[in-house]
């Protein structure tokens, strides 16, 4: 038996090159290759990966957000409604066979609940606190795409405005992802309406066109493109000023003394009060703006702000407001939302502990006597009752075999049956025996071994 192949760095930081070496004998040279961007996740990966899903929903459903279930598939029109246009070669659709409809495979889940809010409960009370934990898909236009599949866990404030919804969907967040175990993080602030608030007079396409040259923070494109426009030179310097707009407080001043920022000067002292109150909270997190921020996901009309921390080299947690969305589904109200990337989190956490955490796993055998005898059947029981997962090796001829076995399978315990209710329990990493005694005992010493926050013994399930 030997371990699995784990995921290569490429995979580990989240990358899928769209031109893939086939080594001899790979995956992919054997067929065995999986689509560009998908990933597939062994034991200890999707572990980790719903732990801090759990961890993250839990946080949620404390700050009073209510988990909903969303399909994985969305007609076109409601994806398009959302998002506004988008490109085919940006979504994975298909023809759905029985309407004739185009169907996508969903790449955001706020337009989503604006549709179930819509079609279900329009008449919902207001705030509406909601949360989903599912996978988005996304295709990339880079050449080296990261990652298209990406679970998330959101949440969604459904008609509440100003600065204390705003403070709440960050306050959920932080909370989400400190309950998840990240220590070490930086809130981004931005405004979705700094850019198209000085953007305002300018028409449709080279708006548009310029919007995108901010998000690729391109000045010397943003100047000239400007310049072409014909627009007046203090817009043009202020414009070409803003993907320099990054740092601390001092930014908002700088930004203050640009000539023709008046448009936009709202926006900014709103994310100063923003920045205030987030940075003065109670273990609250260093702070910066960036105020040439445009995102790629075009409805944001307020707040945005993103949770950096190092390691995935992408925000772990990102979110904002947008006023404007749920009018398109016919129920105009104000709303923010926010999700964690749920792999990018793992990614920042692993870098915080030297190893990672011991999962708590017992294999029950018997040299003499299977442990599908009657008493092996009620000892496993015993074990599962008390939480702690549990399997029986049937074909194991000594201790050492089952020793070797359980090093290999990831059991961090194995449990001897040496006749009748008795048995012994010996960690696998060592070899040595720790306990002993009726399968009931055992269970209470791995109980109270875990809850006393012993590293070797991982935690319970459940």
């Amino acid at each position: 038996m030997t371990k699995p192949r784990p995921r290569s760095d490429q995979e580990q930081a989240g990358r899928a090159a769209i031109e893939v070496e086939e080594e001899p004998f790979s995956p992919v040279a054997r067929g065995l290759g999986l689509p560009i961007g998908m990933r597939d996740a062994l034991q200890e990966e999707i572990s980790e990966e719903r732990a801090l899903g759990r961890a993250v929903s839990r946080t949620f459903a404390l700050y009073g957000y209510e988990e909903v279930g969303l399909p994985a598939f969305e007609y076109l029109d409601v994806i398009s409604r959302g998002l506004g246009h988008v490109g085919p070669e940006l979504l994975l659709r298909f023809v759905e066979p029985e309407t004739g409809h185009i169907v996508a495979l969903r790449p955001d889940m706020t337009p989503q609940v604006a549709r179930l809010i819509a079609s279900r409960w329009p008449d919902a009370p207001r705030p509406l606190r909601l949360s989903y934990l599912g996978n988005v898909l996304r295709r990339r236009p880079e050449r080296a795409r990261h990652d298209i599949e990406v679970v998330q866990c959101g949440i969604e404030l459904v008609g509440d405005e100003g600065l204390e919804a705003d403070l709440e969907v960050i306050s959920a967040t932080l909370g989400a992802v400190r309950a998840a175990g990240l220590k070490d993080f930086v809130v981004d602030l931005a405004h979705g309406g700094i850019a198209h608030g000085l953007l305002s007079g300018v028409s449709g396409e080279l708006r548009a066109a310029l919007l995108a040259d901010l998000a690729r923070k391109d000045q010397s494109r943003v100047a000239s493109r400007a310049e072409r426009g014909g627009l007046e030179r203090e817009l043009v310097r202020t414009l070409a000023a803003l993907p320099e707009l990054q740092g601390g407080v001092e930014v908002i001043e700088r930004a203050r003394a640009l000539p023709g920022f008046a448009p936009a000067l709202p926006f900014v002292l709103e994310l100063s009060r923003l920045g205030e109150r987030v940075a003065r909270a109670e273990d609250g997190p260093r702070v910066v703006f960036d105020l040439g921020e445009t995102r790629p996901v075009p409805y944001y009309t307020g707040m945005m702000f993103q949770v950096l921390a190092e390691g995935p080299g992408q925000a772990v947690a990102s979110g904002g407001r947008y006023d404007e969305l749920y009018a398109r589904f016919g129920v105009p109200r104000a709303a923010a939302g926010a999700a964690v990337n749920i792999d990018h989190l793992a990614w920042a956490v692993s870098l915080g502990r030297k190893e990672p955490p011991p999962r708590l796993r017992v294999l029950v055998f018997g040299a003499a006597e299977a442990p599908t005898n009657d008493e092996g059947q009620k000892g496993l029981a015993t074990l599962r009752a008390q939480g702690i997962p549990a399997a029986p090796l049937f074909r194991a001829t000594s201790r050492a075999d089952a020793l070797e076995y359980a090093r290999l399978g990831n059991y961090s315990f194995v449990a001897e049956m040496s006749g009748g209710a008795s048995v012994v329990l010996y960690r696998t990493s060592t070899q040595a025996e720790v306990a002993r005694g009726t399968f009931e005992q055992v269970a209470q010493f791995i109980v109270a071994r875990s809850r006393a926050g012993d590293p070797a013994f991982g935690a319970l399930h459940g």
